[in-house]
């Protein structure tokens, strides 16, 4: 008994981690992304309260009814979660009908107030029927996949959309989010381990610790999300429906702007320019970004990412076999092509011509 005492000492460490990483996230401990934090704190809290129950009840210390105000506010917690990511990935977009996602908790709260917090001040044993139960148990473990698969969606929809209106992600790419729903489907899954297998649930207090301690990385190692802001979001550039598009826009007419876009991005080295985002390159050819958008998916066969960086990797081909840019390092060739990332440089140039740079270099330098 007091070898699995001992272990479920874990989950007071990690009931601790949450209760702090919640209040320096509700503080603004960095003054960036404060209303995303602040829902993410929330859903830190309600998990604190989970793991605070488990500790309490591990070691058999607390009433009912602590417990039971403990597992309140669980039905809240992954709505929480979507909160925060919708709004690291939109924070400048109004979170509209945000309400009905804390309907199932606020039904909860009612039904306990009326119904089972008179039966816990009354030390009545016999509280919940079977099939309220069922429910209790179950819905919490759909809503918390449901949820986990929408928060995941809104991050892979933001990271693709990124390359629709910027030529450079990694600042904004919210990368370290995926890293923190990762670590979330990492607690999901020693959930569902310790529920199938015995042993699993005498380790689950060390698992579940490590897993909280993913999350505070993930969570402390977050970036500023003020980038997103220099450009439309992708949901407006994309808001306009392809039949209108089609309607507004003729072979022809594609094939006569793509002319324009190809000219003027090309002749005048628009690309060069490193924060050169959609909306930026829309205003100096000077046609709207739906538009622009529609003309490089279906007349160039290419998303804005892709078409700025390989007119900036042939920029690069031409630097790195230079005499005039000998003196250069690597970084220094990526910044005069137009990139502001080695990493995107890399990326870019390898898949363009199967080669690093300095390959490239040494096969140009033998072709001669």
């Amino acid at each position: 008994m007091s070898e699995i005492n001992t272990l479920a000492a874990f989950y007071a460490f990690s009931s601790g981690a949450l209760w702090l990483l919640g209040s320096l996230l509700f503080m603004g401990f960095d003054k960036v992304n404060i209303q995303a934090n602040r829902w993410l704190g929330a859903f830190y809290y309600i998990l604190a309260c989970t793991f605070t129950q488990l500790f309490l009840e591990g070691f058999g210390i607390g009433g009912s009814f602590l417990i039971h105000l403990l597992e309140l506010p669980r039905w809240a917690m992954l709505p929480c979660l979507y909160m925060a990511v919708n709004s690291y990935v939109s924070p400048s977009l109004p979170k509209k009908k945000w309400f009905f996602h804390f309907v199932p908790f606020l039904l909860f709260l009612i039904f306990s107030l009326v119904y089972l917090m008179p039966n816990l001040f009354n030390e009545q044993n016999d509280l919940l029927p079977s099939w309220i139960g069922f429910i209790v148990r179950y819905f919490f473990f759909i809503q918390t996949i449901y949820y986990w698969i929408l928060c995941f969606s809104l991050l892979r929809r933001h990271q693709k959309n990124l390359k629709m209106v910027a030529s450079f992600t990694e600042k904004i790419d919210l990368e370290w989010l995926r890293y923190l729903l990762i670590s979330v489907l990492f607690l999901i899954f020693i959930r569902i381990l310790s529920i199938s297998n015995i042993q699993a649930t005498y380790f689950s207090p060390i698992l579940y610790f490590l897993g909280i301690i993913l999350l505070a990385y993930s969570t402390l190692t977050q970036k500023s999300i003020y980038a997103i802001e220099t450009y439309h979001p992708a949901e407006k550039d994309e808001i306009a429906p392809k039949k209108a598009l089609n309607e507004r826009l003729t072979p022809e007419q594609v094939e006569g702007l793509k002319y324009i876009v190809m000219r003027k991005t090309v002749d005048e080295k628009l690309y060069l320019d490193p924060s050169l985002t959609l909306s930026a390159l829309s205003d100096k050819i000077g046609i709207n970004t739906h538009e622009l958008s529609y003309v490089l998916n279906n007349g160039v066969g290419k998303n804005f990412y892709q078409f700025i960086n390989e007119l900036r990797t042939e920029e690069a081909k031409s630097l790195l076999l230079s005499e005039d840019t000998k003196h250069l390092d690597m970084f220094g060739v990526a910044i005069r092509a137009g990139f502001n990332s080695k990493t995107t440089f890399y990326t870019t140039f390898k898949k363009a011509t199967k080669l690093t740079p300095k390959e490239y270099i040494k096969a140009n330098s033998e072709a001669h």
